[in-house]
């Protein structure tokens, strides 16, 4: 394995808090480091350029000089190459064999200490045509050219002290090495701080994640004040959280209800099985009578298991629809007819049925009917009545179903679609006939096919389910 990969793999195992405080931690050294930079490329500009722009103009001005000694060589004055000077630049010439006949400043080093005290390595930036000495504890820049009169050749000499400039610079270089170390330091500790305080709710989430179990869910992340993404996401993980919990809520109930419904008649068979067994078969009335009550059962919890069956696979959306083209009026009158034949105990009527086409499922679309149907015989007294009529309505078809039944109080009207839900004439219960499936199924397929429900009810007095269902365009 390469240095590389055991680097990665090093910060790979970081926390998410370590991670954050050494990005920010480098991307605050990369900027310092730019702006050291361009504050050094500023300094070196505003301390070694004017030092050498100073000798450069001393020596285009001293230029000018022998110009003007050309012209006037008797009147000459050499004081004038003094004031050709810039402040700060010294003037030395020599003749041929190096003696120094002219000094602007005689306490200056000698060339010789000067030649001696060069160095090999000058400022970076230094101007290349300029030799740098270090003569004691200074650094001098110096210059030179050559003059020629009537064939004799002179040397001048330019010098600038620059070790002021210097030792700036290199304290500059350590105050901001300083500054440096200390920043990345300050850097490091609030990356540190500020990462610890952003992930906090992160922390809180794992931890409450830890904590929760199919039988614990009431733990939820605290909600701060402010609207930033991790905020949106622990409201987002307790709505998350609150789903399921109501999920898990409805399947427990679900579980216990079914239980509950299959139960009942598991037991009446295992009754009535025994009391076969106990007292024989002689008497053939009162085994007929017990195997009609057995039969009956079975049947009840066969229809229960079916509807069980069908709600597990609306659940996990694996009820499948086949759709097509009806004729609803044809459903509704063979529904009706089927159902006057069966029922004797109730005065069934089929007042209007307008002709309507929808698009829709034949088999789910009776079932819903039939549904309705059953619900309005299982809760009307013997004698009642049970109306249904069906009436176009704009782009809809109006079907109702009524009936003269027990009726459902105003504030059981919302639950009388959720599962395992029955009702008598006072209040929802688990006595009357029927698993209190049923409306929810229809529910179901009402709402697959776009279809709206309506009811109304009033205790003792019946209740009128109205269907609101499309036609088709």
């Amino acid at each position: 394995m390469s240095v590389t990969e055991k680097i990665k793999r090093k910060i790979g195992s970081f926390g998410i808090s370590t991670k954050i405080t050494l990005a920010y931690a480098a991307c605050f050294t990369i900027l310092l480091g730019v702006i050291n930079f361009a504050m050094w490329l500023g300094v070196m500009n505003a301390l070694y350029v004017p030092a050498e722009k100073a000798i450069l103009f001393s020596m285009e001005r001293v230029k000018k000089v022998f110009v003007e000694l050309e012209e006037h060589y008797v009147t000459f004055n050499p004081n004038a190459f003094r004031g050709a000077l810039v402040a700060g630049v010294v003037l030395r010439v020599t003749d041929a064999d190096g003696k120094v006949f002219i000094d602007t400043d005689e306490k200056y080093p000698s060339l010789e200490k000067f030649d001696a005290g060069i160095l090999r390595d000058p400022p970076l930036f230094s101007f290349d045509e300029f030799d740098v000495a270090r003569v004691g504890s200074g650094l001098i820049y110096r210059a030179k050219m050559e003059y020629t009169h009537d064939g004799e050749t002179v040397t001048l000499y330019f010098f600038r002290t620059i070790t002021a400039e210097v030792n700036l610079f290199e304290n500059l270089d350590r105050i901001l090495l300083m500054l440096d170390f200390f920043g990345i330091l300050l850097s490091i500790g609030l990356g540190y701080v500020m990462s610890r305080r952003v992930l906090t709710p992160i922390k809180t989430m794992n931890e409450l994640a830890r904590e929760i179990a199919f039988e614990k869910m009431s733990g939820r992340i605290p909600i701060s004040e402010t609207e930033d993404e991790l905020n949106q996401l622990a409201k987002t993980l307790n709505e998350m959280l609150d789903r399921l919990q109501g999920g898990i809520n409805q399947q427990q109930k679900f579980v216990s209800d079914a239980s509950h419904e299959l139960r009942t008649p598991a037991a009446v068979i295992k009754g009535y099985i025994d009391f076969i067994e106990t007292y024989g078969t002689a008497d053939e009335a009162l085994l007929k009578e017990n195997l009609k009550v057995i039969g009956s059962e079975a049947q009840n919890m066969q229809a229960l298991l079916e509807n069980l069956l069908f709600l597990s696979r609306t659940d996990q959306h694996r009820q499948k629809l086949h759709k097509k083209d009806l004729d609803l009026d044809d459903i509704v009158g063979d529904v009706m007819s089927k159902m006057k034949t069966v029922v004797k105990t109730h005065n069934v009527t089929l007042e209007k049925n307008e002709p309507a086409k929808i698009f829709g499922d034949e088999t789910t679309v009776r079932q819903m009917i039939r549904i309705f149907l059953d619900n309005a015989v299982k809760y009307t007294p013997e004698g009642g009545s049970i109306k249904v009529s069906s009436a176009r309505d704009g782009k809809n078809i109006l079907l109702k179903i009524s009936d003269s039944g027990i009726g459902i109080a105003a504030e059981n009207l919302e639950k009388i679609f959720d599962r395992f839900v029955r009702i008598d004439s006072e209040d929802l219960v688990s006595e009357a006939n029927g698993s209190g499936l049923g409306l929810s199924i229809a529910k179901w397929i009402a709402d697959r096919h776009g279809i709206k429900i309506s009811v109304e009810s009033e205790l003792g007095r019946g209740t009128t389910f109205t269907l609101k269902i499309p036609l088709k365009n």
